[in-house]
């Protein structure tokens, strides 16, 4: 549901100044918000600079005073750390105030912080993101939004600058439930590509014509069209770049796991989605967890 058609100029915090972070901060900065990061790493937060964050060295620091707190992390845990305890956002936000968490984190993580945000009088929405690096640096990403109404309407117009679908989906924790099915069968999508790939690759097929067919053909999907897992075909791919992230594999591997998890809670099993975990987890202990998911073909291959 749309909530609104536009955003004033807002005061915002970014905590999480990583491969995402830093793109789509950048685009709410270029869309006319006063940006303060925050980041562990000090790459990120001169990276962040020089898109005119301006970097505060805790969240202490960055929350006080602002309209929204993003969050961009890598688990539920270290979402958690950050918003809760006596030096989180939680405790030093303004009252009225939303933190917007665009991590993956899991359904329990997302409703425990929403019930620990309303204790401290802010709010919280659940806005996990899809598009990848690509789709943040181009403000094309497709947001899942779970959290009550009048937070989702404080959140949905800022995202504005980030995103090109924005979708209240419900309640909290129901924004990463949605990713949670969505990233489940983009991953077995990108596994599958992969494997096949490695296959055209034994077979002695031009990858070029590959694609090209298979991009015409019933085997043709997002991620094969997008993220191609063999080089020098499509441009953009990581695969075209070394395998750099991207998507990690080691992130693939968590929202498989978080997609397994879920669905052994239901008394279901996902037969694919378990295989394709598998994989991902084998191309990690080769080493490969911090290439991006194409570099699957790599573990695959070698």
């Amino acid at each position: 549901m749309s909530i609104s058609e536009g955003a004033e100029m807002s005061k915002i915090a970014w905590i999480g100044l990583g491969h995402m972070g830093i793109p789509m901060s950048k685009n709410m900065v270029d869309a006319g918000h006063t940006v303060l990061g925050v980041d562990i790493a000090e790459p990120a937060r001169e990276a962040a600079r020089r898109n005119g964050v301006t970097v505060v060295p805790t969240v202490a620091e960055a929350v006080r005073d602002v309209d929204a707190v993003f969050t961009m992390l890598q688990n539920g845990k270290v979402v958690t750390e950050v918003v809760t305890g006596p030096d989180g956002a939680f405790a030093h936000m303004p009252a009225g105030a939303v933190v917007v968490d665009c991590s993956t984190t899991g359904i329990d993580t997302a409703r425990a912080l929403a019930t620990e945000a309303r204790q401290h009088g802010v709010g919280f929405v659940d806005a996990p993101v899809s598009g990848g690096v690509e789709g943040a640096a181009d403000g094309s990403l497709t947001l899942m939004l779970g959290g009550d109404i009048e937070h989702v309407a404080i959140a949905e117009p800022l995202l504005k600058s980030v995103g090109a679908y924005i979708v209240h989906v419900g309640a909290s924790g129901d924004g990463q439930a949605m990713k949670v099915v969505n990233n489940a069968m983009m991953a077995v999508g990108m596994a599958a590509a992969c494997e096949v790939s490695v296959l055209a690759r034994r077979l002695n097929l031009d990858p070029q014509v590959y694609f090209n067919v298979v991009t015409q053909s019933s085997g043709d999907s997002w991620v094969f069209r997008n993220w191609f897992p063999l080089p020098g075909v499509v441009d953009t791919s990581p695969s075209s770049h070394q395998y750099e992230p991207g998507f990690m594999i080691d992130l693939i591997h968590k929202d498989l796991y978080l997609a397994n998890a879920t669905a052994a809670e239901f008394g279901l099993r996902l037969e694919t989605a378990a295989a394709a975990q598998k994989m991902f987890a084998g191309a990690s202990a080769k080493g490969l967890g911090q290439k991006d998911c194409t570099g699957l073909v790599l573990g695959l291959d070698g």
